[in-house]
């Protein structure tokens, strides 16, 4: 059982929540916290360089010595890090050049001459190149700020052509599901599977369609947990499985449950979407004669819902690239079932997102099992 294929690690992307402002709130407290401290923190380091350089600049001007002086002058450059104006590492580096020129004739010139203007020389060039190098970092730091902003504005224009393809997409798309729906009605048997045909691959363009936009947009997704009945969710979902089952002509069924239905912590629409694109790809992956079974139970890692097909299965090989993004496990003129690999790509993020565990068990011609674990309510 594979989505066209497979795709899609869990990731962490999901904004999840009991509240729909609480974890926001807390993020943003978060952060302005962070920044007060950096600010503190940077004050602080400012400070004590600049107290250090001041007290050497004395002891420059107070005796007469050999020292590079300006090794103590070169953390005085670094601190334009902390300033704003690109400009401020060479007005600092000049002003650390004064000061070593200053310290060289004051109080006398040291009587070794080619010693001292051999160490201020050495000074004024350790001093440039601290200078050239924050220089450097800054305008590495002003790129990498300038592709993040540009990636962002990418992302942006992504998410409205999602959103503008999504609308122009889904409105003709719909009305022709349900033209197609009032014609199948009254059509002749001979008509029937032309119709079918377009209802078919209106249901799976529809559905591949919500995938993507879901899957492009899960980032912005806030996920609101309640407590729910699993084995009616599972219901549900088996209920709007059954036309495209009659239409393979695969047995679907949903196992007895326990006396005491299992009840969940979920996102309704989350644990919604995955059942949904679990039961389809076992569907899709089971020939003709085939069966699909549904059940819910309690064990002692939680409350599992599993999805069981009599399908071809899936090799070692595939089941290690699960993990992958819209991977393929046919390519080319060598596959047999249509998809983009978007369903269990969203279905293992939505799964990482509510702390549940997507999990599959699968032989080649022997069928799938997933198992979607989750805590117990």
């Amino acid at each position: 059982m594979l989505d066209g294929a497979c795709s899609g690690a869990p990731s962490a992307g999901i904004v999840a929540s009991h509240g729909p402002t609480s974890t926001e709130t807390a993020e943003e407290n978060l952060d302005q916290r962070h920044r007060s401290q950096d600010r503190t923190w940077s004050r602080w380091v400012r400070l004590t360089v600049y107290v250090v350089c001041g007290a050497a600049f004395v002891a420059d001007l107070t005796q007469s010595a050999t020292l590079a002086f300006g090794l103590f002058y070169m953390p005085l450059v670094s601190t334009a890090v902390y300033h704003q104006d690109p400009r401020a590492p060479w007005w600092l580096a000049c002003l650390a050049t004064a000061m070593v020129a200053i310290g060289y004739f004051f109080p006398s010139i040291n009587p070794d001459i080619v010693a001292g203007i051999l160490n201020r020389v050495l000074s004024i060039a350790a001093i440039f190149v601290t200078a050239y190098l924050v220089h450097h970092e800054r305008a590495i730091r002003d790129r990498l700020a300038e592709q993040t902003a540009r990636a962002e504005a990418a992302d942006q224009a992504k998410t409205q052509l999602f959103n503008n393809l999504s609308h122009e997409l889904r409105t003709p798309l719909s009305a022709v599901l349900g033209y197609a729906d009032l014609l199948i009605a009254e059509a002749r048997p001979d008509q029937r599977v032309a119709i079918g045909h377009i209802q078919g691959g209106g249901r799976r363009l529809l559905s591949t369609l919500d995938n993507l936009i879901d899957l492009t947009q899960i980032a912005d997704r806030q996920l609101h947990f309640r407590k729910l009945d699993l084995v009616s969710v599972l219901m549900q979902a088996v209920e709007a499985a059954r036309p495209l089952a009659a239409e393979k002509r695969i047995a679907l069924a949903i196992a007895e449950p326990d006396a005491e239905p299992p009840l969940v912590t979920a996102d309704p629409w989350a644990l919604r979407r995955i059942l949904d694109n679990l039961i389809s790809n076992a569907i899709k992956f089971t020939e003709a004669g085939g069966a699909v079974e549904i059940s819910a139970r309690r064990t002692d890692d939680g409350v599992i819902a599993v999805v069981k097909d009599t399908g071809a299965g899936m090799p070692v090989h595939v089941l290690e690239q699960i993990g992958d993004p819209f991977y393929q496990a046919e390519s080319g003129a060598a596959r047999r079932f249509e998809g983009m690999g978007t369903g269990l790509a969203l279905s293992l993020r939505l799964a990482d997102a509510m702390s549940a565990a997507l999990h599959f068990d699968s032989t080649l011609g022997g069928g799938t099992t997933a198992s979607l674990v989750m805590a117990p309510a």
